[in-house]
């Protein structure tokens, strides 16, 4: 056998539809395999909490001196 010959079946043998298929039912099985394996759920968000609004503070009042009267 020649090598233009052998060339010749490689060429008829890639090109059948057998092969073809084989080669496509393959390639889908190959990555439906490898997303199964490499698949990971995401874990879930936690909750976030609000926090509470925190109360209004007293207004503080001034006393005639210009200072704000507070706890001492």
């Amino acid at each position: 056998m020649s090598f233009k010959d052998f060339m010749t079946l490689s060429l008829n043998v890639i090109k059948d539809w057998h092969v073809l298929l084989a080669l496509g039912v393959f390639l889908v099985f190959t990555l439906l395999a490898t997303y199964v394996v490499k698949y990971k759920k995401k874990p879930p968000k936690p909750k976030t909490v609000k926090a509470p609004k925190p109360k209004p503070q007293p207004k503080k009042e001034k006393s005639e001196d210009g200072e704000e009267e507070g706890e001492e």
